[in-house]
């Protein structure tokens, strides 16, 4: 394919598909490099498109990390949700939740990358925007647990913290196997983890004859 070719190729994409690929290469740029180390010249050439671009769609490289971190958050949520959604049962929505969770992270593992880099960048301007999903997401996690309740299938606590407690183990779990770097694959271990979250780590009680 010759350069005019290409450029004409280029010219016929759409914004908003020219816009994903961008973010997509910032994605693996900021992942790679860190947010500071990264320039907007390293972003475009990993995009395929010239840095005037970049700058078209993006005024300046914090918009561009922050629209990235924002993309990364809808796509968990789109993971999880497109899957959780259509089910009828709470527990069958949590531990497939529990399954979509781990295995988004597994497949896009530098998303963690960008969260701590969003803590340590922009930690003093608002909140993560990790937890900002969470804020609007989890009142829908909450119904679940406080259907369990009524349903006489988890016992009487506070769906609440019951919920913030399995979003805080999940978070710390794939944090915690990206920075160690030798664990082993928590969505391989997603039967565990659910026996774990659903029934704890004390053997049911026995009645001695």
């Amino acid at each position: 394919m010759t350069d005019h070719t290409q450029q004409a190729t280029r010219c016929h994409k759409a914004p908003e598909e020219r816009r994903r690929e961008i973010l997509a290469a910032a994605a693996v740029v900021f992942a790679d490099l860190g947010y500071r180390c990264t320039d907007m010249d390293r972003i475009a050439e990993q995009a395929g498109v010239g840095k005037g671009t970049v700058y078209r769609f993006f005024t300046n490289k914090e918009t561009l990390f922050m629209a990235t971190v924002e993309k990364a958050v809808d796509d968990l949520s789109e993971y999880v949700n497109s899957a959780v959604d259509p089910l009828e049962d709470p527990l069958e929505q949590l531990r497939l939740g529990i399954s979509r969770y781990l295995a988004f992270f597994e497949r896009n593992p530098g998303t963690v990358e960008l969260f701590i880099q969003e803590r340590s960048e922009f930690r003093r301007e608002s909140k993560p925007m990790y937890f900002v999903y969470q804020d609007i997401h989890g009142e829908a996690w909450r119904e679940r647990f406080r259907a369990l309740v009524r349903q006489g299938r988890m016992r009487d606590i506070s769906p609440e913290l019951a919920q913030e407690l399995f979003s805080d183990f999940l978070y710390g779990a794939v944090f915690s196997q990206r920075l160690s770097g030798d664990r082993p694959s928590r969505s391989d271990q997603t039967d565990q983890i659910v026996d774990i979250l659903f029934h704890g780590i004390l053997a049911p009680e026995t009645t001695e004859s």
